[in-house]
């Protein structure tokens, strides 16, 4: 599992740079300016929703659904893959019950991330004619979940580290 973690750090860390990268150089500013919506992790309202998706021209709209589906998706999971490893290293001789559940924030960002790739999917191919508020509203909460899964996971992650430091 060690030899692992650093290619599979790597890997995570290239798509993560490579979709800074297309939304820098490609989305931002076929959006006049606007942020990408699953980069907006507080999420958003559903007239921001409906003035990206508004904004949004062609090339930018064909990159978000092609190169940044792509991306988004090596680098979930990647992400959850890099974070389970690594609870389940520090995790090691604790009871089983402890490490399964240690995994559940780790499954509940990847049950997030991807329903929210396919809500904001959905969003830029229906375009602003069809533009459904509702469908808006929970892209941004799956965002918000995303977030919040991730960051429980990370700081998990980082307390049994530290533990693992302290009693090694």
């Amino acid at each position: 599992m060690r030899r692992l973690l650093p290619p599979l750090a790597a890997f995570a860390a290239a798509m993560l740079l490579l979709m800074w990268w297309y939304a820098g150089k490609v989305l931002i500013p076929a959006a006049g300016g606007l942020m990408p919506l699953d980069m907006r992790l507080l999420g958003f309202s559903a007239e921001a929703a409906q003035a990206y998706v508004a904004a949004l021209e062609g090339r930018g709209r064909a990159v978000y659904l092609l190169e940044m589906r792509w991306l988004d998706t090596g680098f979930m999971w990647s992400f959850a893959l890099l974070l389970a490893l690594g609870l389940l290293r520090f995790s090691r001789g604790r009871p089983l019950w402890l490490r399964a559940l240690l995994l559940l924030p780790v499954a509940a960002y990847l049950g997030a991330d991807w329903a929210e790739g396919l809500t904001v999917r959905e969003l830029l191919l229906r375009g602003p004619e069809q533009f459904l508020p509702l469908l808006a509203e929970w892209a941004a909460l799956f965002t918000r979940l995303k977030t919040g899964f991730a960051a429980l996971s990370l700081g998990l992650l980082a307390r049994l580290c530290w533990l693992e430091r302290r009693q090694g």
